[in-house]
């Protein structure tokens, strides 16, 4: 069998036309890790060094009555019933039996004038009234026994055996016997008067409350001789002075284009001068317009729900009146921030922390809602920097531009 031999250059071609297993030069190397730096950098720069322009909200701590006020405006302390009270009869001052400030229920004793000579004086009035009760007694046993005589010698004089004259004498000792019981039971009258003006005058020695209140001022001393107020009054005479707490009020002025806020009924929150870390929850009880002609305000008075022993009539206080009542289980400071600041996240809430220009995602913990803040339980500290509204793109470490 004749076999074909090839020619060279065929053999030549067919083996140009295996695949070639080219090996991967250094320059190769350096292309790729060129494009994949331009490619991080890329990455980096979108990621990272984009600088957004935000705007940001401090976490603060408040009370729920801040968040929910509406306006504030300042006012004064009055009380409807103020009285300076005096001595109804002249006496010397020996007691206070309270101190400035004490609250006392109506009739309790606030001041006692020297009583020794009133009480001697009732003293013997009453024993007279209990001498006239026991000779009224005496006389009554008199009256029956005469009663009882006159009887007998009215039969016996009928029968004879008495003389008219006899019969005459015992009804004269009759009549001087119901006299006797008559006289008796007019002196039981008169001393028990007497004894009735003996205790009253005893009584006007005891200087006491007209209503309950609290003891405002006491505006005399021990060892003065006090009288009773002129037809006048004044307060030259005054022992004391009291006030009804019940009475309380802020009197305070608000503005025609805010009167649209107020209402009757309307929870209010109290701070007073000189108890600045302290506020005293309140309403609204009257809105009456101003007197003056051409004056668009209105006179608002806010009362006190509770009553302190430090607030006192004429204090300068300012009432936030809101838009939502607080209950005093729920008054105690909270850390809030603006809701706008507050993201979800995988697994609950998170926030924007502003640190050194960058913003640094925080996961939180919320509780209460307060219309337009949220309580934080944790996660972020008082006076922390939060992004509001976080901006489409924004990540942890972005870089930041805050709004001033």
């Amino acid at each position: 069998m004749t076999s074909e031999v090839l020619p060279k250059n065929k053999i030549g071609n067919a083996s140009a036309h295996k695949p070639a297993h080219r090996r991967i030069q250094p320059m190769d190397w350096a292309m790729i890790v060129s494009i994949s730096v331009i490619l991080g950098i890329f990455v980096y720069t979108s990621m990272f060094t984009r600088e957004f322009t935000v705007n940001v909200v401090s976490v603060v701590q408040e009370y729920p009555y801040q968040i929910y006020t509406r306006f504030s405006t300042a006012g004064v302390v009055a009380a409807k019933r103020r009285v300076d009270i005096a001595a109804k009869t002249t006496g010397q001052l020996v007691e206070f039996a309270v101190e400035e400030g004490s609250l006392v229920t109506k009739g309790q004793v606030i001041a006692r004038l020297e009583s020794a000579d009133a009480a001697a004086q009732r003293d013997q009035i009453e024993a007279k009234l209990k001498l006239a009760v026991a000779n009224l007694e005496h006389a009554r046993v008199d009256l029956a026994e005469e009663s009882l005589n006159v009887e007998r010698y009215k039969k016996l004089f009928e029968m004879g055996s008495v003389s008219r004259a006899e019969y005459k004498a015992a009804e004269g000792r009759y009549r001087k016997a119901l006299s006797a019981v008559d006289a008796a039971e007019a002196s039981i009258k008169a001393e028990s008067a007497a004894l009735r003006g003996a205790e009253v005058a005893l009584e006007y020695t005891q200087i006491k409350a007209p209503f309950s209140g609290v003891v405002l001022s006491l505006n005399a001393e021990v060892g003065d001789v006090v009288t009773p107020l002129g037809p006048a009054g004044g307060s030259d005479s005054s022992v004391a002075t009291v006030v009804d707490v019940s009475s309380f009020s802020v009197e305070v002025t608000v503005p025609g284009a805010r009167i649209g806020e107020v209402q009757r009924g309307q929870p209010c929150a109290i701070v007073i001068d000189g108890l600045l870390d302290e506020h005293f929850m309140g309403e609204v009880s009257s809105i009456e317009p101003r007197a003056e002609k051409g004056n668009a305000d209105f006179a608002v008075k806010v009362r006190f729900l509770e009553y302190d022993p430090r607030i006192r009539p004429d204090a300068a206080a300012r009432v936030s009146f809101l838009s939502h009542p607080v209950s005093r289980d729920d008054d105690a400071p909270r850390m809030v921030v603006h809701k706008s600041a507050v993201v979800t996240v995988p697994g609950g809430y998170g926030v924007y922390l502003v640190k050194d220009d960058r913003a640094v995602l925080k996961k939180v913990r919320i509780g209460k809602r307060f219309d337009n803040r949220v309580e934080i339980l944790g996660g972020v500290s008082v006076g922390d920097m939060l992004v509001a509204n976080p901006p489409e793109g924004l990540k942890n470490g972005s870089r930041l531009m805050v709004n001033i």
